[in-house]
């Protein structure tokens, strides 16, 4: 990625356990420049991760935002947390390995707090390289964009490799928040189709966003006998 001098420039990393994309935005949201490297990332010591990161990011730009795919969090109501818990209420469902730190979100827009974890290797060298941002979970990402198509009643549906992110919405408050596991289009639809099913939502009138797309165009084909399937 070419080294950009406008400090109105802003870049967005995005980072999973194979690799990292990066994307260069002007102020108004035009995309500059957008690019993404394989590293095993979630594997590798702090110094490692510096090493395949400091070059890829000293860009001066004005503001820069990170984004960290994890599969271990939990949502929790903003009157029920407590910092000191967090680690807690996060190994309700997983427990905590030793390589692990702990780390939320608090999103006031949904009244709802997104303790997550990521690889304490990980977290030094986020920590060491950009020591004044925070590290935003991508499903707390995923909610700030479903906050921008907010409808009284939707399915949103974010396509990872091998795992799908579904947030539904109804009468505008947040019904369900949850990732699967997939294999085959087959799978991801399953599921999809049966978070409907089990929340009794009309599939007929219902929207599903499907956000990248382009990562399971086979899924949206088989969703689209469903549902109303508006590709992101």
């Amino acid at each position: 990625m070419e080294n950009s001098s406008e400090n109105s420039y802003y870049l967005s990393i995005r980072i999973s356990s194979d690799g990292f994309s990066l994307s260069v935005k002007e102020e108004s949201g035009l995309l500059i420049s957008t690019k993404t490297v394989n590293a095993q990332l979630f594997s590798l010591r702090a110094e490692e991760i510096i090493s395949i990161l400091k070059p890829e990011t000293e860009l001066n730009c004005r503001k820069t935002n990170i984004i960290c795919e994890t599969d271990h969090y939990i949502f929790v109501p903003t009157p029920f947390f407590k910092p000191e818990e967090a680690p807690h209420f996060v190994g309700l469902q997983n427990k905590l390995a030793k390589n692990e730190r702990v780390l939320y979100n608090v999103i006031p827009e949904w009244d709802t707090v997104n303790i997550f974890t990521i690889p304490a290797a990980l977290l030094q060298a986020l920590i060491q390289l950009f020591p004044e941002q925070s590290i935003e979970h991508h499903m707390s990402s995923f909610l700030d964009t479903v906050k921008q198509s907010r409808q009284d009643e939707s399915i949103h549906v974010w396509a990872r490799a091998k795992m799908a992110d579904i947030i539904v919405l109804k009468a505008g408050k947040l019904q369900l928040i949850n990732s699967y596991s997939y294999q085959t289009p087959e799978d991801f639809t399953y599921h999809t189709l049966n978070v409907a099913e089990q929340l009794a939502i009309d599939t007929e009138k219902c929207p599903l966003y499907l956000y990248n797309a382009e990562k399971q165009p086979e899924a949206g084909k088989l969703l689209n006998n469903y549902l109303t399937v508006i590709n992101i």
